[in-house]
């Protein structure tokens, strides 16, 4: 009766710990009325040594059902001090708009829905807190790199493009404003 005891013990054991619950994060949490905040900078040479330095700011402002897809509008406010040429320029409320999709088709917990941003896609719940996704820059090559992690979305990016065209430009998140 004691080694039957023990064997129900040990089997529950071993199911609980294979039957434990995997966390899954947001690795993009997109909502209408999240912001995010981050720290901009550029540097563009083409002949002329150019760099903008600043605060952008993405704003969740429309979310759209299309077939299979959801379609986030973002916001994009650039405030930003630009020295070129000897010259400053304020850059004040700079506004431009982007999509990002969102492919719901194979939504289920084993198969997560899929980001299209930019030019790289990723699945938005994952069981991994954090993911990079990058290019190699080198030579006459264009690097970029961006980094997600869970409830922050893009947390840092950066950018490369040599060799006639030197622009190096990051984006750094500062804070975040998610809505319940």
């Amino acid at each position: 009766m004691y080694t039957g005891f023990l064997g129900v013990l040990v089997l529950s054991g071993f199911l609980f710990i294979s039957c434990e619950r995997q966390e899954i994060y947001d690795l993009f949490p997109l909502k209408v009325g999240n912001e995010f905040y981050y720290k901009y900078y550029k540097y563009r040479y083409t002949g002329i040594s150019a760099y903008t330095n600043g605060t952008e700011t993405w704003k969740v402002v429309s979310a759209s059902a299309k077939g299979n897809s959801i379609i986030y509008r973002i916001e994009r406010k650039l405030n930003a001090t630009l020295k070129v040429a000897g010259q400053t320029i304020i850059i004040s409320d700079s506004l431009q708009y982007f999509d990002i999709s969102e492919d719901i088709s194979s939504s289920t917990l084993s198969s997560s829905s899929m980001i299209l941003f930019v030019e790289v896609s990723l699945k938005r719940y994952q069981n991994d807190s954090q993911i990079e996704i990058k290019q190699e820059g080198h030579g006459d090559m264009i690097g970029w790199s961006y980094l997600f992690k869970a409830d922050s979305g893009l947390t840092k990016y950066t950018y490369y493009h040599p060799p006639n065209q030197i622009t190096n430009e990051t984006l750094s998140l500062d804070s975040i404003k998610i809505l319940p």
